[in-house]
């Protein structure tokens, strides 16, 4: 029964081209939510990278084991998934996007099933074959005609859980804000948002993502959402992230609960808290106003990691070209059988094309100078499969650190009782201080 595999491969002619619908397509956490896939379970991790996960689909079970994605941003990503419980024994997916020549992008999504039993044979024709690429063609249509939009919505409009009374609430303390003070049109905009956005947007708000979509002043956003925290509107929550992955590895809503040292379970590395990093200060509403459910349906796709441009495994001795698009700035490529990292600068008199070898004995010391367009030739030498990660150095900067948070005024009047656990220490990076001495204020009286 195992040898029998089935084959998809759906095309679509789309009028956004890849780097557009890229965000849309590659984010498949919300590509699988917004196509009907259950929500999933993540079990335990097993090696580095992959991970066993579970859902219940019609009150079955199906389980399997993920291997990590692989992509090359913005042209094409897939994974393999092997099963361990349920009517299918290994599924793989690719999807390609190809530029075309009177604009426009070619997508290929392509699905391999092979079946373990009866009920698997039967299943895939029905499950895949016609629900899923009926779900999958509505999504990515739709997706398309947002890319050409031009600016990608804030939030997708979904069906509210508020708390009983919680709408009356949302509406009385937005009042309440606008009455002490608050520019009224953002308060007016964040109350929409909770009113009418998706559980997943609302999980995590990022003041100056606000701020920035809206064309409102960062400090502005970030103080009225302080004060819709102490109000009552919404909920602060102190966000951990891991350098490698630069997801919440942990989250705490308060400082206290922060510690110097974190472990990421998806990356399997401990990492020391850095306040000017590592430490987002993100929001939610307010359980008393409105109830969000955190739920997953995908962990592993290539916009969980943004940052990292491609991900890639090959196998011993062989070699892989990919011609990228790359950003001027900075990047690092790391292997995991390779210890340390390759750093490289991407600019317009870069070389336009390199050879890297993954070399037990570790990557070379010199910093390479690439093109924005270069061709990079991957080698393994070794006997074993090796991973391939080059990811851009810099750190997104709309994210409201620590660092800044806990220097504002606003913050300390209306959280004077946040502070680290006593003897806690947490590096802060860099810290300027200016002292100002007006004449005669320091002299002393007696």
């Amino acid at each position: 029964m195992s040898q029998r595999e089935f084959h998809y491969c759906w095309e679509y002619e789309l009028e956004s081209s890849p780097e557009e619908l890229w965000p849309l397509v590659a984010d498949t956490n919300r590509f699988n939510r917004d196509t009907g896939v259950p929500a999933v379970e993540v079990d335990k991790q097993l090696v580095k990278g992959s991970r066993r996960l579970r859902l219940f689909l019609m009150g079955l079970a199906v389980e399997w084991i993920e291997q990590p994605f692989e992509w090359i941003r913005p042209y094409r990503f897939g994974v393999v998934r092997h099963y361990t419980k349920g009517p299918l024994e290994e599924m793989r997916v690719l999807v390609e996007l190809s530029r075309r020549e009177a604009g426009g992008t070619h997508l290929l999504y392509k699905v391999w099933a092979r079946p373990k039993n009866l009920l698997g044979l039967a299943a895939i024709p029905v499950q895949i074959g016609i629900l899923s690429r009926r779900a999958f063609t509505a999504t990515l249509r739709r997706y398309d005609k947002l890319a050409r939009a031009g600016k990608l919505p804030l939030y997708q409009e979904s069906e509210a859980n508020f708390a009983q009374g919680g709408l009356a609430r949302l509406h009385a303390l937005s009042e309440k804000l606008i009455a002490q003070g608050a520019d009224p049109l953002v308060v007016k905009r964040l109350a929409e948002m909770i009113e009418k956005a998706d559980d997943m947007s609302l999980a995590r708000i990022r003041a100056y993502a606000l701020a920035d979509y809206w064309g409102v002043a960062r400090r502005t956003v970030l103080e009225i959402c302080l004060w819709a925290t102490r109000v009552g509107i919404l909920d602060l929550q102190w966000d951990l992230l891991c350098p490698h992955c630069r997801g919440a590895a942990h989250s705490s809503h308060t400082l206290t609960g922060i510690h110097s040292e974190v472990y990421c379970d998806s990356c399997e590395v401990d990492f020391t808290v850095n306040f000017q990093h590592s430490v987002e200060l993100t929001f939610r509403p307010n359980l008393g106003v409105r109830r969000i459910e955190s739920r997953a349906f995908c962990v592993g796709g290539p916009q969980v990691t943004p940052h990292i441009i491609f991900q890639q495994l090959i196998s011993p001795g062989e070699e892989l070209s990919i011609q990228l698009p790359l950003e001027t700035g900075r990047y690092h490529l790391r292997s995991n059988n390779v210890p340390g990292e390759l750093f490289l600068r991407a600019s317009a008199d870069g070389l336009p094309e390199v050879t890297v070898r993954a070399m037990p004995e570790g990557w070379s010391g010199d910093e390479l100078n690439l093109s924005n367009t270069p061709t990079l030739k991957l080698e393994n030498p070794t006997d074993t499969e090796t991973y391939f990660v080059l990811e851009r150095t810099a750190w997104s900067d709309e994210a409201a650190t620590a660092a800044e948070v806990t220097a504002l005024q606003v913050f300390r009047d209306l959280f004077s009782n946040e502070a680290l656990r006593p003897g806690e220490q947490i590096s802060v990076g860099t810290l300027t201080v200016l002292f100002t001495d007006l004449r005669g204020s320091t002299q002393l009286y007696l």
